[in-house]
């Protein structure tokens, strides 16, 4: 049903475009704030959430390492559609830049241009990358100068809806375990519900269930073939987690609202204007696009009453239809009670006052001990 899609999609990317402007207006990117922290790429995330009118959903068992505030951490997430760019951050609680190919840039240049002057974004160019020293390099330089010291990584390479995984590429594991940073994996289940460039659809109102592991400590490994060993173990008993879950066994969470990053005087001019170019091009285009779209109308002359009927039943039928919730897709039946390839899942029982330190809290702690090989 392309055409059925289409008004919706166009709609998602136009909202991915203009997510700078858009999230200012919604008071979520603060750029006029001069005094005092703030946190732009996470309010920017924040904000799209809020107009997909996006629910999150979080599985019983570890939570986010909040370790990766303070200190570098590795993400690694599956790599679904264009809605991972803020979808990820939201569940990183903005602790993450993203590592993205430059292509993306001249893709969304408008949102891209002011997470790069934030320093929220890595960027390199695919298929250019001849010296991976050189490469792992700069992301220490990236990752130095930003106030966000930890990375959201794609470890698949490649976008993909497929209902298995993608083979795991080992490059970024390389860069964790050479530099003893520890790795947590944050699946998330019907990110492309969202936003799907491939099947060129966009959904409002889906439903997004999250999973995380516990935090795997690169330095307990005595080799890096055992430490990429249980990261690939841990990948695939989430993704199986999360795609083999109900909406029943999660629990809904708000995502909270963080304020605590330092931008020197310089990037905050520069957000000013950036943020403030982008309000006047953005209501300039809804000017002009405001204007061909009447003009087009005007071109049915006596018929432009009808063609205006015939448009908005078109449009109310196609946003019906983006609203209607879509359920993740399946992977599995539940998940038995000893887990996947070997690994014991996290019950809900281990999780509560009485549990062991550490273990379930995604917190530094004993429960780290049991990735040690």
């Amino acid at each position: 049903m392309l055409l059925l899609d289409l008004p919706p999609f166009l709609l998602g990317v136009f909202m991915l475009y203009w997510s700078l402007p858009l999230g200012a207006m919604l008071g979520k990117i603060r750029f006029w704030k001069l005094q005092g922290p703030r946190n732009d790429a996470y309010g920017w995330a924040i904000a799209l959430k809020q107009m997909f009118q996006c629910k999150f959903l979080y599985l019983e068992g570890p939570e986010l390492y909040t370790g990766g505030k303070y200190s570098t951490c590795i993400f690694l997430s599956n790599h679904r559609s264009w809605g991972d760019f803020f979808l990820d951050v939201v569940a990183t609680e903005g602790y993450a830049q993203m590592l993205s190919r430059w292509a993306v840039f001249f893709v969304f240049p408008v949102f891209m241009t002011s997470v790069i002057i934030v320093r929220s974004v890595v960027l390199f160019k695919r298929g250019a990358v001849k010296d991976k020293n050189a490469l792992n390099d700069f992301i220490d330089r990236k990752l130095q100068a930003s106030p966000i010291k930890s990375l959201i990584v794609y470890p698949e390479g490649h976008r993909s809806t497929k209902q298995q995984s993608l083979p795991m590429k080992r490059g970024m594991l390389h860069f964790a375990y050479d530099r003893k940073y520890p790795v947590q994996i944050v699946m998330s289940a019907n990110k492309e519900s969202v936003m799907s460039e491939k099947a060129m659809t966009a959904g409002f109102g889906q439903t997004i269930v999250v999973g995380y592991s516990e935090p795997i400590h690169s330095r307990q490994f005595p080799t890096f073939d055992d430490f990429a060993g249980r990261v690939q173990k841990e990948w695939d008993y989430q993704w199986k987690r999360v795609y083999s879950s109900k909406l029943g066994d999660a629990k809904v969470q708000s995502p909270p609202e963080i304020d605590d990053r330092h931008y020197s005087q310089r990037t905050k001019a520069l957000m000013v204007v950036v943020g403030s170019a982008s309000l006047v091009l953005f209501w300039m285009t809804v000017y002009w696009s405001a204007k061909a779209g009447l003009w087009l109308l005007s071109l049915f002359g006596s018929y432009k009453s009808y063609a205006t009927s015939v448009l908005v039943v078109y449009l109310v039928v196609s946003f019906a239809r983006a609203f209607r919730a879509v359920q993740p897709l399946p992977y599995m039946p539940a998940v038995c009670d000893k887990g996947v390839n070997g690994i014991e899942p996290v019950h809900a029982s281990k999780v509560g006052p009485d549990a062991t330190p550490g273990a379930g809290t995604g917190n530094s702690g004993s429960g780290h001990a049991s990735f040690a090989s």
